[in-house]
Parts: structure tokens; C-alpha cells; sequence
């Protein structure tokens, strides 16, 4: 079981890891470098919705690998979608919560107002959502594989 792990992890991180870590860098810069985020508001809705695609991409990946190495059971695209979307939701709130402490113990200002933070998990959540619907409806088109 403890080799079916290694190549869970080693093929998921092969496949997904640079799709978020490729997001938050140009998040970095376009918020930080080039003040984007200033000049055009509408762009934190367009990042938050993209980056709950770019989440559920990754949990999708990780949930077919995991069912491929004997770690889930086998792919069953209800218990699949409903994985993803879960974890899509706590990513969310997670995300969250470490800007309310970077706000509250570094001094930043990433949450403007409860408002704001309840739009940032909806757009999330919303950009997951997208994400499954797209998967399930290319699934039905190319019902061969689950990925």
C-alpha cells in the first residue's frame, strides 16, 4: 500500500502541481508587480473564479490517480464529483482563513469586508462548479476513461 502512495503522489504532482503553483505566481505578480488589482477590480473576481478551476483540476487529478493506484475505491463519477466539490469548499474557507491571519497578524489588507470574503468563496466555489460540469459533460461526450 505504502508503494501505491509514493506513485499516488509522484504521478499527481507530476500531472497537477505546476497548474497551481504557475497560478499563485501570476497572482503574485499581477497583484504586487504590476498593481493590477488597483487599476481593475473586476480582475479579483476573474482570479478567484479561475483559481477554483485551477483547485478542482488538481483534486480531480489526485481523486482519479488515487482510484488508479488502489487508494480509492474505483472512479464513480457521483463520489467523484462530490470529493472535489468538498474539497473545492474547504480550500476555499481555508484560503480564507490564512488571509485573516496574514490580515490580523502581518498587517496586510487581502480581505476588505465580509462582503468581499463571502464573494472570494463564492467565485471559488463557483469556479469548481464550472470545472465538474465541463468534466461531466465532456465524460458523457468521451465515456471511455474518467480522465
Amino acid at each position: 500500500m505504502s508503494a501505491n502512495i509514493s506513485k499516488w503522489i509522484v504521478t499527481t504532482a507530476r500531472e497537477v502541481v505546476q497548474v497551481p503553483i504557475v497560478g499563485f505566481l501570476l497572482l503574485v505578480i499581477v497583484s504586487e508587480i504590476s498593481h493590477a488589482y488597483a487599476r481593475f477590480a473586476s480582475l479579483d473576481l476573474l482570479m478567484h473564479c479561475l483559481g477554483g478551476v485551477a483547485i478542482a483540476f488538481f483534486f480531480h487529478r489526485a481523486s482519479v490517480n488515487a482510484s488508479k493506484f488502489g487508494i480509492l475505491g474505483p472512479f464513480h463519477a457521483v463520489t467523484h464529483a462530490t470529493l472535489v466539490f468538498a474539497l473545492v469548499c474547504t480550500a476555499a474557507v481555508f484560503w480564507e482563513f490564512a488571509e485573516f491571519i496574514s490580515d490580523q497578524f502581518f498587517g496586510t489588507h487581502a480581505q476588505l469586508d465580509n462582503e468581499d470574503t463571502m464573494s472570494d468563496m463564492f467565485l471559488s466555489v463557483f469556479g469548481g462548479t464550472s470545472f465538474l460540469v465541463i468534466f461531466a459533460l465532456l465524460r458523457r461526450r468521451y465515456p471511455a476513461t474518467p480522465e
